[in-house]
């Protein structure tokens, strides 16, 4: 594909606020861009024009959100049959997904979810099938499943991951806090709302810096003055 991961994590993210705009026709600035995301301005043309030519409005207008959107998801192979995926671990947290609406529209296809307890599996109703998690080495090949979102307990979690690797599982979304040692050949995003709120703490930690620093400065052109 010849796109940087981080490039294309920024496309696929770029893509999806494209397609939620309530206007698709008005054309989209890199600044309006920065502002939605907070990625810098440059960044944005730089990943942009990885696309190749021929995404842009004529003149200096912006960048063309249907075409733009289309480019990217066709640059990142988005196109086509979706792709499914499965969930596994049902307890409180699993479990939410049996009734999560996000899916629908999206590329992925949410068709199976596993549990090694076989009441929970057998009580739950979800709008696909649950399993028992023996299962999962016969169902996820026949069902063509690439995809798994991770949310067992933790000590289950290396164990787990590694029997999803060897049913066939090239991509997890794994909502444990345990680090996966998995092969490379297996993608492994990490989700957790610590590091969320971590991340959010740190950026509003600078930017209250950078504000007081803002105010100081002023301060003392003033009393120059």
């Amino acid at each position: 594909m010849g796109i940087p991961k981080p490039t294309a994590e920024r496309l696929a993210r770029l893509a999806q606020l494209l397609e939620q705009r309530q206007n698709r026709t008005v054309p989209v600035t890199s600044t309006e861009i920065e502002q939605l995301t907070g990625w810098a301005s440059h960044t944005i043309r730089k990943d942009i024009s990885l696309l190749g030519a021929g995404n842009t409005i004529a003149g200096s207008t912006g960048y063309d959100p249907e075409r733009l959107s289309r480019a990217i998801r066709e640059s990142l192979g988005f196109t086509g049959e979706s792709r499914n995926c499965c969930i596994v671990g049902l307890g409180r947290l699993g479990s939410a997904f049996l009734e999560y609406s996000g899916f629908y529209g999206s590329h992925f296809t949410l068709c199976a979810g596993f549990d090694s307890n076989v009441n929970r599996v057998e009580i739950l109703k979800a709008d696909f099938p649950l399993f028992p998690s023996y299962k999962m080495k016969e169902v996820i090949p026949r069902m063509g499943i690439r995809y798994a979102i991770l949310a067992v307990p933790p000590s289950q979690a290396v164990q787990t991951a590694e029997k999803l690797v060897e049913c066939g599982i090239t991509g997890i979304v794994n909502f444990t806090p345990v680090i996966l040692p998995l092969p490379h050949t297996v993608e492994v995003e990490q989700v957790s709302v610590i590091d969320a709120l971590s991340k959010l703490a740190a950026r509003l930690a600078v930017t209250q810096h950078h504000a007081a620093a803002s105010d100081t400065t002023q301060a003392d052109e003033n009393t120059k003055e």
